[in-house]
């Protein structure tokens, strides 16, 4: 804990820290992160309704990288987007097919009983749990969905030798939301399935888990450590050597094929109908 900083204030720095930082280069984190498993599409699409005419409301779009596949179906997208920088990019790269609101979810001026699927797609640990949580079971409409979900850059339950063979170069890189002696947050089933039901107030809540394999060549790896805010936040010499030294492990001690096993944490619930 930063010296003089009451711990409590701790999650509102780092959010203020996140909405800036991120967007730093938004082509550049573009490139870098991957796309989520076409399961968290079925389940968005089959549990809870997505289609042509659905209003979506997108907690934390970044460079739109889900954006791009709601408004593929047909979905009315609002998209709200903290970080200055990535609703620019956000506004020149969908071209008025989406609605951007420049601010976070905590503020941005939504009606209640407004949207037929909230969704944030690894983005929603940046909000304040408590007024986020509470306001997500608001701003859905009576029988209208949640859906939230991560993927975790690496996974607890398997053997992952790049992370290994890199992790002494950047030292911690837990979550703002991770406390020690506890589950990673974007992993906790329990805690996550309790906070859409008791602290949004929805019902059928349900959470799935989508193990899946990254492939990279060492330019790909660059790229998404490039968009990790443990590198992000460095200064841009320490930055660069870090990362040169991340694709000189990929390509001397892996042969310029990376392979890691990432997860996907995907929560849904309804909010119940009147």
């Amino acid at each position: 804990m930063a010296a003089g900083i009451p711990k409590a204030a701790v999650g509102e720095i780092q959010r203020s820290e996140a909405r800036s930082v991120y967007g730093q280069d938004p082509k550049g984190y573009e490139v870098g992160r991957p796309e989520y498993p076409d399961r968290v599409y079925e389940v968005l699409t089959e549990r809870c309704g997505l289609g042509p005419g659905t209003a979506v409301v997108e907690i934390g779009p970044g460079t739109g990288l889900v954006t791009r596949r709601l408004v593929a179906v047909g979905a009315r997208v609002v998209a709200v987007e903290p970080d200055p920088a990535f609703a620019s990019h956000l506004a020149d790269s969908m071209m008025g097919t989406v609605e951007i609101i420049g601010t976070s979810f905590e503020e941005a001026p939504l009606a209640d009983d407004r949207f037929d699927l909230a969704v944030a797609a690894t983005s929603f640990h940046w909000v304040d749990q408590d007024a986020g949580m509470a306001k997500l079971g608001r701003v859905v409409r009576p029988g209208g969905w949640a859906a939230l979900w991560w993927t975790l850059f690496g996974d607890p339950d398997c053997p992952d030798p790049f992370h290994e063979a890199t992790s002494g170069l950047l030292g911690q890189t837990t979550s703002a939301v991770d406390q020690p002696g506890r589950a990673i947050f974007q992993l906790d089933v329990s805690g996550r399935r309790s906070d859409l039901a008791h602290r949004a107030r929805l019902v059928d809540v349900g959470a799935e888990l989508i193990p899946w394999t990254s492939c990279m060549d060492p330019a790909q790896v660059r790229a998404l450590y490039a968009s990790m805010i443990a590198l992000r936040r460095r200064p841009q010499d320490e930055r660069e050597r870090l990362l040169d030294a991340v694709v000189s492990i990929a390509t001397e001690n892996f042969g310029g094929v990376v392979e890691r096993p990432f997860v996907t944490a995907l929560y849904t619930g309804r909010r119940p109908p009147n």
